[in-house]
């Protein structure tokens, strides 16, 4: 049994749908997919849960998020480096037409969201190799135009929201994996910063 698990998701623009995908154990050549969830008609006309592959192969899911209109899905494969984008039939919740939004230098892409301008934030896994940031990309040229460093060394930046009563606080999360606590006392932690930009509210899936 491989160490496999579910990493990244996200309800889509129609709230008809959760968006997921895996995770790969650190197992080389072992790849994972990326589903869609929805509720439809089973044969025996019952309205069920079914799932559905959009990404037949990739190796670690992060990043899944959506462009202003819905018509656009963001979406890492962290071994890469790069998010990607594609276009989403927001109809029948498929995807095509992938290109490359960033590939990254330093760091790998964790999890994103989007702000109520259209932009990408991002937190970047450094894994122990320096402190992790986030960063602000432009989605149509792929230009980090703001980041957001962190004040200490937590390296393992995990993903990112936007929250508060205005939506204009960025909460960040982190991990602590087998990281030593005396040079990253607050792996682990969530971060909280306002970073002058507002998110907006995400589409919650009902069952």
């Amino acid at each position: 049994k491989l160490p496999t698990r579910l990493n990244d998701g996200r309800v889509d623009p129609t709230g008809q749908r959760f968006i997921c995908g895996g995770y790969y154990g650190d197992v080389e050549e072992n790849y994972m997919k990326v589903f869609k969830c929805e509720m439809a008609n089973s044969v025996d006309g019952e309205l069920r849960l079914r799932h559905e592959p959009v990404v037949e192969r990739i190796q670690v899911t992060n990043s899944i998020c959506f462009s202003l209109d819905g018509d656009t899905m963001y979406l890492a494969d962290s071994p890469t480096k790069t998010i990607f984008k594609h276009d989403y039939d927001q109809k029948e919740g498929v995807l095509s037409n992938r290109q490359v939004v960033r590939k990254y230098e330093v760091g790998v892409p964790d999890g994103s969201c989007t702000d109520a301008q259209g932009n990408i934030w991002n937190a970047v896994w450094r894994n122990g190799a320096g402190r992790s940031m986030v960063q602000c990309i432009e989605p149509s040229s792929g230009d980090v135009i703001h980041t957001v460093d962190l004040p200490d060394n937590t390296s393992q930046l995990t993903c990112c929201c936007f929250g508060g009563p205005d939506f204009d606080i960025l909460f960040i999360s982190s991990a602590n994996i087998n990281l030593s606590r005396e040079k990253e006392p607050h792996a682990g932690s969530v971060y909280a910063v306002k970073v002058g930009v507002k998110g907006r509210p995400e589409k919650r899936f009902g069952l």
